[in-house]
């Protein structure tokens, strides 16, 4: 079962505004109670799905039922990486969709489809719940969604922000790249390929890849490397450099 916390919105269990590092936190500790005790960076997707069905969030207790491979779309028809959903008929649980035949063959986009749909589950799940528990059933009610229409965590969208996507987006980084964990794993491979190292204020004690003079090839290496260890792409991995601050050109 995960049990999180959260700055919220009484009564409807709405997430009150968060910062990211906030979220970061809270993916963190969500990993923390699926991974129990596991030291490897990469999470297994039958693991994170097998962990993540029951949930008590802010005093909230429901489920949540994962199906994994059917095609996924959306209300236009169209093909999206995934779907959570709220129907009234089930008054406790969230229904999460992954659609397997877009992702094929790729481990990396289903794992973080995956825990970007999780993202949902802990932040929007609690307050369509607290809704539809708090009224009678409505005939003909439309379920409350959310498409994954987007490669999760691989760059910004167009447009506005969309703040359930961004929290999902930021829970999702956090949780399968933890800062502190990447910062050791990179540090101590960067150092190893002898690539230029440089000290700034606030990185936890260890110093940063000075992107300056790391060139393009080097931080580009690094980010294959720590991609293949934490079980996402390169381009994810490039993100996360960014946001934590590990590479001081990017």
């Amino acid at each position: 079962m995960l049990m999180l916390n959260y700055p919220h919105l009484r009564p409807s269990l709405e997430p009150a505004r968060l910062r990211r590092e906030e979220i970061w936190q809270i993916g963190e500790i969500a990993r923390q109670q699926i991974g129990g005790r596991m030291s490897r960076p990469k999470i297994e997707l039958s693991r994170i799905v097998a962990r993540s069905n029951r949930f008590t969030v802010n005093g909230l207790s429901y489920e949540a039922h994962w199906e994994i491979g059917r095609s996924v779309t959306d209300d236009a028809g169209h093909p999206v990486m995934g779907a959570i959903e709220y129907d009234e008929s089930w008054p406790s649980a969230a229904m999460i969709s992954v659609n397997g035949e877009l992702i094929g063959d790729r481990e990396d986009l289903a794992r973080s489809t995956v825990v970007h749909e999780l993202g949902h589950a802990v932040f929007d799940a609690p307050s369509w719940i607290r809704r539809g528990q708090s009224r009678p059933p409505e005939a003909g009610a439309l379920p409350m969604r959310h498409f994954q229409q987007s490669v999760p965590g691989e760059g910004a969208s167009d447009g506005g922000i969309d703040w359930s996507e961004w929290r999902a987006n930021e829970f999702m980084g956090a949780f399968l790249v933890p800062c502190s964990l990447l910062h050791v794993r990179l540090h101590k491979r960067a150092a190893a390929l002898r690539v230029p190292l440089m000290e700034v204020p606030q990185s936890d004690g260890l110093p940063v890849v000075n992107g300056y003079k790391a060139g393009f090839d080097a931080i580009e290496t690094l980010a294959f490397e720590m991609a293949e260890l934490f079980g996402v792409s390169a381009t994810f991995m490039l993100v996360r450099f960014q946001k934590y601050g590990l590479v001081t050109s990017i």
